[in-house]
């Protein structure tokens, strides 16, 4: 939803995804990416990503992809532990960052 905002014509000062559909290798041709077409429409950019997000359609194979196509306007921060319960794609695991969560929000609220 932020690369569809983005390519709509918002210009935010900088973009934090989590669990991100960020290119093909993600699992989904409905990526950031792909939505933007260029990196030159990409603002400054974190992703924080679980190592072991099991979704399908965030898969981390998509990371290392997405921060070679930003040139340098993306980094990560990886994330490992937490919990997962059921639905691999739902809150409840480590696409979720279950039981990371003040983790995830101090690391996204320290980024500038």
């Amino acid at each position: 939803r932020a690369a569809e905002g983005i390519a709509a014509g918002a210009r935010p000062d900088a973009l934090v995804l989590t669990s991100g559909f960020l290119t093909n290798a993600s699992g989904s041709s409905q990526n950031v990416a792909n939505i933007l077409g260029s990196p030159a429409r990409l603002p400054k950019t974190l992703v924080i990503h679980h190592r072991h997000d099991g979704c399908k359609v965030t898969r981390p194979a998509g990371v290392a992809p997405f921060v070679k196509w930003a040139g340098g306007k993306a980094r990560v921060v990886w994330l490992d532990g937490g919990s997962a319960q059921g639905n691999p794609c739902q809150a409840r695991s480590h696409h979720g960052f279950l039981g990371l969560d003040g983790k995830v929000v101090a690391i996204a609220g320290a980024f500038r």
